[in-house]
């Protein structure tokens, strides 16, 4: 048996210098110890990125489905910025008759402006003829004795007819004296 050992130790030995250049060098072996993390990432990323195959028709439906909508939004936001659009004729017609009522009610303005100053002078004329009328008022009850005096037209009969008496008199007045005297009897 120590026959096979040396022989063992041989073929063994025999077979590693046939291998060796086989092998791989240390630093072969380290390199390859510090990529096996990106390994393990890269197989779980291949992983995670397995259904994304299935996705990319769906994606492109997605896509479809979004351009066709956009499409649509785009025809509604033009025909709402087009000149037949029913907001922008309403709003023109609207401008066109608030434009028109400016134009009615500009000369009406002028002419209540015209009237409020005509209506001020009359207030003042009507002042002023009312001042005359009460001063014509005083000047008449005076003139016939309408305030309890005797007035200048029954002086003037009195004189005329001459039936001017002091004791027909009821009331006694002198030119200046304002004063009443009782009738005598």
């Amino acid at each position: 048996m120590a026959t096979d050992e040396p022989s063992g130790g041989r073929s063994g030995s025999v077979l590693a210098g046939l291998l060796a250049p086989l092998r791989l060098p240390e630093r072969v072996l380290q390199a390859l110890d510090q990529l096996r993390p990106m390994r393990l990432e890269l197989t779980r990323v291949r992983e995670q990125t397995a259904p994304l195959p299935d996705l990319l028709p769906a994606l492109q439906r997605l896509e479809e489905v979004l351009g066709t909508r956009l499409d649509a939004v785009y025809d509604v936001v033009m025909a709402l910025e087009s000149d037949e659009s029913h907001l922008n004729r309403t709003t023109n017609d609207l401008g066109a008759k608030v434009g028109a009522l400016s134009d009615v009610v500009a000369p009406v303005g002028d002419r209540l402006a015209t009237m409020e100053r005509v209506i001020h002078d009359l207030a003042g004329e009507v002042a002023a003829i009312h001042e005359t009328i009460v001063g014509v008022k005083d000047d008449i009850q005076r003139t016939t004795g309408l305030r309890g005096d005797r007035g200048m037209m029954e002086r003037a009969r009195d004189v005329i007819t001459g039936g001017h008496r002091e004791e027909d008199r009821p009331v006694s007045e002198g030119p200046d004296s304002g004063s009443r005297e009782e009738p005598k009897t």
